[in-house]
């Protein structure tokens, strides 16, 4: 039995932008009954996922945010537990370059997630999008210690010392598991890091088709094998 279970939440848990289908709430639930620990891992900060939880109402779920820079133990505001991984001052300072190019090129026509590590703009137009991606382009020497994740509607910018697998691999040893006690669930590029660390990784629709053990066209299809385990 995979002990510690990981799910990304957009486009894997619940479409973008919608909620969780209620089934798929309850077969998370049986899974904590059995024993397994839930966890989020996530773009999203964790007081937006927190927010998400609470409706949830699971027993002690864990929170893994902006692709495994921050931790969140429970739902309680302010948290029981909340931790930030560590990161560079290299790193530190490209993030706060890069905003400026942005900011000077296109502030009026995005919206930032208000992150603690990250830098995730989100574009309102195409235009902004693609302009975006040339900043990037354009300025390698600020990207050395940053890693950078294009996805449907916005970047994800973060230092390259923290992924979805280096945000599992803590989370395992604060909770005392290894990973052949680690299952992944994820849909998008963000979450292939997570999959080379968990022991079973899960694909959830084509973003990830072929790079994970095991591919659903649907979360409930996941559920139900994971569910089979125990």
């Amino acid at each position: 039995m995979h002990k510690l279970l990981v799910f990304d939440l957009d486009g894997t848990l619940a479409p973008i932008g919608k909620g969780a289908l209620p089934e798929t709430v309850d077969k998370l639930k049986k899974l904590e009954r059995k024993g397994h620990q839930i966890a989020l891992c996530s773009g999203k900060p964790t007081y937006y996922l927190c927010g998400i939880l609470r409706q949830w109402e699971l027993n002690s779920p864990i929170m893994i945010g902006e692709n495994g820079g921050v931790f969140q133990f429970g739902v309680d505001l302010p948290p029981k537990r909340f931790e930030i991984f560590p990161y560079g001052e290299v790193a530190e300072k490209q993030l706060k370059t890069l905003r400026k190019r942005i900011d000077d090129a296109w502030k009026a026509s995005l919206w930032y997630q208000p992150n603690e590590v990250a830098l995730t703009p989100f574009p309102y137009n195409e235009a902004c999008f693609e302009g975006i991606q040339t900043i990037l382009d354009s300025h390698p020497e600020d990207l050395t210690e940053l890693a950078v994740y294009r996805q449907i509607d916005c970047f994800d910018i973060l230092p390259k010392t923290i992924s979805k697998a280096e945000g599992v691999a803590y989370l395992a040893s604060l909770l005392g598991v290894s990973p052949v006690d680690v299952a992944a669930i994820g849909d998008g590029v963000n979450d292939l890091p997570m999959f080379e660390y968990a022991d079973l990784s899960i694909g959830i629709g084509n973003g990830v088709a072929g790079k994970a053990d095991l591919s659903f066209d649907t979360i409930g299809e996941a559920l139900d094998r994971l569910l089979e385990e125990t």
